[in-house]
């Protein structure tokens, strides 16, 4: 099928993944209104959103075999895409499954949850597939509103409240700033159409309004994908957010804020390298440090997640800037480890904590080896992973940001995200040695593992391993979806053959 933009029509066509969600969330709204409040009716609620999540995917998997006439459109069709699209599905999935005990645990059975869920999804799926800035923005605005709530979804506990407020009040902060960069990147070029705005600015004679816009992106998402110094709020809101939203957090959102932080940076004001290069490069030496420093005292093994969540950001901002060929492969390599390996770790940590969240403390994990030794090995397997040691998917998706950034002419930040990646060991290490070599100090009684807690933590497991053990398959998977964006890489040393030396 061939899909021709000038028809408002085919653009239903295009966003048929993201129709079918919000049809789907908001069916579930209704059915959720009038059907009887009860656990069996957040399971069936649970249940609906998985349906429309397998029916979305399909529309994606259908979208593949579709073709574009012109590159004019607001919406891609292009592999990027489509892969950050199944991308956010799985998320989505997974997070589903490990909600379900969670939520009538905490007694939070209202059917909303998942219809913000998919609304949620909706929001990242149009970040990562628009060329128009407007479409973009709507994108972030659909996306954070949902999340705002399911922040501050346990009514019953004051720390999901304050982590809803702060998320909230930094967020519309946040937003502002990409406002603001959007309309001075218009008024330098004229128009809002990404593929257009590349060929308008000029690196030689873009004026002081463009680098201003420029400038207020970066900041905007920075604030979007908790780079540091804009980093403020992530701790406190993934600690006091429900466990399975926190995971959602610091999965699903970070990758559609990268999703969109890559295509307008990269692909279209890839020509203005040298304006933002110098911005990034900042973002990423900071995000990698601080948080791994700051990590090393965090005695609350959900902060320390928060801030190893941080930390991740600095890598992918290294590979964004590299944004070479098997840069923007590994960009795309790594949020799928980075997804899995987090989303695992997480879920380990919700089911440990008991009602209420109670349990995040560090001595609570002492003799966790011993004690549950199924929860102990998979988070220690996540926990590996995350440090980048092999043979798991964060080593190798380190390894090729590494790499990337090598050829790219960024040694510096090769040798910090290096000399980052060994400080993180002392944390992560630390809660394996908590697990396995200290006397527990108040015994972690009975844990209620249902079938798809387990069936979600085998899967993240093993596609860590996999990740690291086959990881030719998935990168090639990546290598094409990023076919037609042409690096940054190429395109500065075709206008100074000298920039990298």
């Amino acid at each position: 099928m061939q899909i021709d933009f000038t028809s408002y029509l085919d653009y239903l066509w295009a966003l048929l993944p993201e129709t079918i969600l919000a049809a789907g969330g908001l069916l579930l709204l209704v059915y959720d209104g009038f059907a009887k409040k009860a656990n069996g009716n957040a399971r069936a609620v649970a249940a609906g959103s998985l349906i429309f999540i397998a029916l979305a995917a399909g529309a994606n998997v259908w979208l593949m075999g579709v073709e574009e006439l012109g590159m004019t459109g607001m919406v891609a069709l292009d592999g990027f895409r489509t892969f950050t699209n199944f991308l956010f599905l799985a998320a989505a999935a997974l997070i589903v499954l490990v909600s379900v005990q969670y939520n009538i645990r905490e007694g939070m059975t209202q059917g909303e949850f998942y219809a913000l869920l998919l609304f949620a999804v909706v929001g990242m799926m149009v970040l990562a597939g628009s060329r128009d800035l407007i479409l973009i923005f709507l994108g972030f605005e659909l996306m954070s509103i949902a999340v705002y709530v399911l922040v501050g979804f346990n009514r019953r506990d004051p720390r999901s409240a304050e982590a809803a407020l702060k998320y909230f009040l930094l967020g519309a902060f946040s937003s502002a700033f990409l406002l603001y960069g959007m309309a001075l990147l218009f008024g330098a070029s004229s128009t809002t159409n990404l593929g257009l705005m590349g060929e308008t600015l000029d690196p030689a004679t873009i004026n002081v309004i463009g680098i201003a816009g420029i400038a207020l992106l970066a900041i905007g998402f920075g604030f979007k994908v908790s780079a540091v110094p804009f980093h403020v709020w992530t701790p406190d809101a993934y600690e006091g957010a429900p466990t399975p939203v926190t995971a959602f957090l610091a999965a699903a959102i970070k990758a559609a804020a990268f999703a969109a932080f890559f295509r307008i940076f990269v692909v279209a004001l890839g020509d203005l390298h040298v304006h933002w290069e110098r911005i990034i490069w900042v973002l990423a030496a900071l995000t990698m440090i601080v948080p791994n420093v700051i990590a090393l005292v965090q005695d609350n093994v959900k902060r320390l997640l928060a801030y190893s969540s941080i930390a991740h950001a600095g890598y992918l901002l290294v590979a964004l800037i590299a944004a070479n060929e098997s840069g923007m492969a590994s960009f795309l390599f790594y949020l799928v480890a980075y997804t899995v390996m987090i989303v695992g770790a997480f879920t380990v940590v919700q089911v440990l904590a008991g009602a209420g969240d109670s349990r995040q403390q560090l001595t609570d994990y002492a003799g966790l080896g011993w004690s549950h030794p199924w929860a102990a090995a998979v988070l220690s397997i996540f926990l590996v992973s995350l440090a980048g040691l092999p043979p798991t998917g964060g080593f190798v998706g380190k390894f090729y940001i590494l790499r990337a950034s090598i050829e790219a002419g960024y040694v510096n930040l090769a040798v910090i995200l290096a000399v980052t990646t060994l400080i993180s060991y002392w944390y992560y290490l630390r809660v394996i040695v908590a697990m396995y070599m200290r006397p527990a100090v108040a015994p972690i009684g009975r844990v209620d593992w249902t079938g798809s807690l387990r069936a979600v933590l085998a899967v993240c497991a093993f596609i860590t391993f996999l990740l690291g053990v086959l990881p030719s398959w998935p990168l090639l998977k990546a290598q094409q979806s990023v076919q037609g964006l042409t690096p940054v890489a190429e395109r500065v040393l075709e206008v100074d053959p000298l920039a990298r030396q």
